[in-house]
């Protein structure tokens, strides 16, 4: 029986062609947790930063910054894998070195350290239902100084010179989201991680949780998991590991597959 289901965000949950979350997919979610089965976001989002269609869902579990962080449905924290000094010193210098648009996440905002022009998601989220609250302007590049230290980085640089410099790295990992965008985080950190230590504190087993993804990024879940559903707009890998394929997250793709397995 299905105790937990896993959604990705963009792509999934939400329409990035029509802005939104659709009618079916927000009814589809409220009488899962009617039935007592928890829902889960997995997303390269902050928890705090999720935007107002996503905060209305009312999630019991955020698996926030590509699995850096797992927090409750208040918000508060409950798991997260921090970047030590030395992490976050050696990719200042690298930006300062290559003039990079740079981004750090911290547990309380994200503080925009230089070039926010050349940070290529940051305009599409502070005029989206995110706003700007969540992200903090921070020229001085010093709030790594004042105490605890982030959980993930976005940077954005020439590709030759990320694997040049950071390619044969045994700390972190640059994972590429535009020609010139990447997430950065701790080697070997995933969603599928963040969800196998959520998995592991509510004592879920594999053949008691569904993931639903559409990308590269949602593969990891796609290991944890005996139900696996690949959007209508997924990329063929993710196809090629689901055992249902749904219709696009603009085609009633939740509703359908939460209907195919029996629950709702």
């Amino acid at each position: 029986m299905i105790k937990m289901c896993v959604f990705d965000v963009d792509g999934t949950l939400f329409d990035y062609y029509n802005n939104c979350v659709h009618a079916s997919t927000i009814e589809t979610l409220k009488r899962l947790q009617e039935k007592g089965i928890l829902i889960v976001v997995a997303t390269g989002r902050v928890h705090y930063g999720l935007g107002k269609a996503l905060n209305d869902l009312h999630f019991d579990y955020i698996c926030a910054v590509n699995g850096a962080v797992i927090a409750d449905s208040d918000q508060q924290v409950l798991i997260r894998h921090d970047f030590t000094r030395e992490d976050v010193d050696q990719i200042n210098e690298f930006a300062h070195q290559y003039d990079a648009g740079l981004a750090w996440k911290f547990i309380d905002h994200v503080y925009i350290y230089q070039h926010k022009e050349k940070i290529d998601w940051y305009e599409g989220q502070v005029h989206s239902d995110i706003g700007l609250t969540p992200f903090l302007d921070c020229p001085k590049q010093d709030r790594h100084l004042k105490g605890d230290l982030p959980q993930s980085a976005s940077i954005n640089a020439p590709p030759s010179k990320i694997e040049e410099v950071f390619g044969q790295s045994k700390r972190l990992s640059f994972l590429r989201c535009s020609e010139t965008g990447y997430d950065v985080v701790l080697k070997g950190m995933n969603k599928g991680v963040g969800i196998s230590e959520l998995m592991r504190l509510k004592g879920i087993e594999k053949e008691e949780i569904m993931v639903v993804g559409d990308n590269y990024n949602d593969l990891s879940m796609f290991e944890l998991a005996a139900y696996r559903v690949a959007m209508g707009n997924a990329i063929d890998e993710i196809k090629e590991k689901a055992t249902y394929i749904t219709a696009d997250c603009a085609h009633d793709g939740i509703y359908q597959a939460c209907l195919h397995y029996d629950l709702i």
